[in-house]
């Protein structure tokens, strides 16, 4: 159950990668300014695509394209690209945001939403435990993932940065999970 609405976050952190890699093969190309006017118009027709072919707009991604037009339409006035690099870095503060509320105090916004989500499923006391235990891992995960995107837009160059804020975080999502799943296969067996 935790790993539903998990993935359900994955898929929609997944379309604010686009911008950010056109943003890199641009700014090769064509320099910073055309590089973070490209990145922007990519992610608005991206809104555009996903609300025509899901028939709605998502909140999440409205919000991720909001940001980027923001965080490159700073960028661009100042002629400095770093507040678009920062841009992974704020989505990513915001869910740290939401894992440490979740993780650290009596009101588990995620198992909330996981209920909403999947009405009439009943969680029990130990499966609530573990589902705290995996978001307290996440939120410590995220946050030195955080860090190092932060870092990576300060002082690594911009392919470094491109891989960090984009794949890496798949690359390092994907052994945290199997981790997990070794993890509970060893404990089920002892």
């Amino acid at each position: 159950m935790k790993n539903t609405a998990l993935w359900d976050l994955l898929r929609k952190l997944l379309p604010g990668l686009l911008p950010l890699l056109i943003f890199i093969a641009a700014d090769e190309i064509w320099g910073t300014q055309i590089g973070l006017i490209i990145a922007i118009i990519t992610g608005i027709i991206e809104l555009l695509a996903i609300g025509i072919k899901e028939k709605r707009l998502d909140g999440f991604v409205i919000f991720d394209t909001l940001l980027l037009v923001a965080m490159g339409g700073i960028s661009l006035w100042l002629d400095n690209a770093i507040f678009f690099k920062l841009k992974p870095a704020f989505i990513n503060l915001i869910f740290c945001l939401l894992l440490g509320v979740s993780a650290f105090s009596p009101k588990n916004i995620l198992l909330m939403y996981s209920q909403r989500m999947m009405k009439g499923i009943e969680i029990n006391p130990q499966q609530e435990f573990a589902m705290r235990r995996m978001i307290r891992i996440l939120f410590w995960f995220f946050l030195a993932y955080t860090a190092l995107v932060i870092y990576s837009a300060f002082f690594m160059s911009k392919e470094a940065w491109a891989f960090i804020s984009g794949g890496l975080f798949y690359i390092l999502f994907g052994v945290l999970f199997a981790w997990q799943l070794i993890v509970q296969r060893i404990r089920r067996r002892s």
